[in-house]
């Protein structure tokens, strides 16, 4: 499991990179009350957001997936924990048409080209440009924004075009980190430290 090197700030806020799944926008935020369970965003995009998202934590190699579970003044609740379908229920991915100039390079060749993603869904893209046909099956898309690479696999080619299923890095929810661990505590001594001490009974006989 990787460790969250997560940065101490102020209010037990970290930043992060956010994924959206649906359509593969990134965009930079603030992470509050970061647990195992979930967190509060901030960001003047978060009315962007769809359902699904990857927070990349600043310090860690990998995405954690959450879900948008309810929206604030340009904040946004994310929830870690996986989400119960209705039984029976298989919902089917929504294509949204996008324009993201990409690189694509291939996992077992040194072949590099740039490409352009036309459509995106949580689990695929579409991708154009020439000379698909000389990238290999197993190859990794870079997306602007985001400085990890998505492994990915092309299912099928066409002129120009081809099908992409995506492999999204992702990681276990976060743990909390000793950092956040340490804000709490100072938080606890603060409310202890602003508590109104009892004040000391003085009798008649001096104690």
């Amino acid at each position: 499991m990787s460790t969250f090197n997560a940065v101490r700030t102020a209010d037990n806020c970290v930043a992060a990179l956010v994924v959206d799944l649906a359509d593969m926008t990134c965009f930079e935020a603030s992470v509050l009350d970061l647990t195992d369970k979930g967190c509060w965003i901030v960001s003047e995009k978060v009315d962007l957001l769809k359902e699904e998202v990857g927070l990349r934590l600043e310090g860690c190699d990998k995405l954690v997936r959450g879900t948008v579970i309810a929206f604030g003044d340009n904040e946004a609740r994310i929830s870690f924990e996986p989400m119960k379908s209705q039984s029976g229920e298989k919902r089917r991915e929504i294509r949204r048409p996008v324009w993201i100039s990409t690189i694509v390079c291939g996992k077992t060749s040194p072949f590099t080209m740039k490409c352009t993603i036309v459509d995106a869904s949580k689990s695929g893209c579409r991708i154009e440009g020439d000379n698909l046909d000389r990238l290999p099956r197993e190859v990794e898309i870079s997306i602007p924004g985001l400085d990890l690479p998505i492994s990915a696999k092309i299912v099928w080619r066409a002129e120009g075009s081809a099908g992409v299923r995506l492999n999204w890095p992702f990681a276990p929810a976060p743990m909390p980190t000793p950092e956040m661990i340490a804000i709490k505590l100072d938080r606890e001594k603060e409310k202890e430290a602003q508590k109104p001490k009892p004040k000391k009974r003085i009798s008649a006989f001096g104690s």
